[in-house]
């Protein structure tokens, strides 16, 4: 009897950059996780559901700490992917694995990394711009790195639009904007109504209760002077 052999199968597989989030927790960690609160206080749902490296080049602890510390960003719905610079002690099963390389800008409190494809065809070129031409919803996520971002509609409150150069808004601006993560110290934020949750660049930031209510649904700009954010009425 001749058994039947089949075709072999193709094995398919693609390479894929990505963006991630690079936290740096530091000693003392409690320290660390009251700023961390105060971010998310502003900005519940940053880290939800994106990518997040650990780089922990500046924290020396051992295992016990090391579960803790996860498990006290995971409570804050931060899920570590990987981790850079740990000791061999903090890697190995139901741990993050290690990653290295990637092309980092650092942020007072956050970076950017694109890690590089380790195969496959060469990506697609990116516009150095992105122009969404729609309402942006609330729970919704915008982030293009490469960048400037423009938004010809309304950022409703609860989005979220994160950009590497400046972002402009031709509608109300109610939910948050984080411009300049590519490490751009002259991004600038433009809205034709100015209603924001938070505003963001190079790592300064307001909210609303910090905002000249005298700026409340205004044309404004939003503009680093030395380490402050400031507010300019346009119209």
């Amino acid at each position: 009897m001749n058994a039947h052999v089949g075709p072999p199968q193709a094995i398919n597989f693609r390479a894929r950059s990505l963006l991630a989030f690079v936290l740096e927790p530091t000693e003392p960690v409690g320290e660390w996780l009251a700023g961390l609160d105060g971010w998310l206080a502003r900005s519940p749902n940053f880290f939800a559901a994106k990518p997040v490296i650990l780089e922990m080049a500046g924290l020396e602890i051992g295992l016990k700490e090391y579960r803790d510390l996860l498990g006290h960003l995971a409570r804050r719905h931060i899920r570590v992917m990987a981790v850079e610079n740990a000791s061999r002690t903090l890697v190995g099963p139901h741990l993050p694995p290690a990653v290295t390389g990637g092309r980092a800008v650092e942020t007072p409190l956050i970076a950017e990394r694109e890690a590089p494809p380790a195969a496959g065809p060469k990506p697609r070129e990116k516009a150095a711009s992105l122009i969404v031409d729609a309402n942006v919803r609330s729970g919704q996520s915008i982030v293009h790195s490469e960048g400037d971002v423009t938004i010809v509609g309304r950022v409703a409150s609860g989005a979220e639009i994160v950009a590497g150069g400046s972002v402009h808004v031709y509608g109300a601006l109610q939910g948050r904007v984080i411009a300049g993560v590519s490490g751009a110290p002259g991004a600038r934020i433009f809205c034709t109504e100015g209603r924001a949750e938070m505003l963001c660049i190079g790592g300064a930031y307001l909210t609303a209760e910090d905002m000249d209510p005298k700026a409340e649904g205004r044309c404004l700009e939003a503009r680093l002077e030395g380490d402050d954010l400031k507010i300019r009425i346009l119209d």
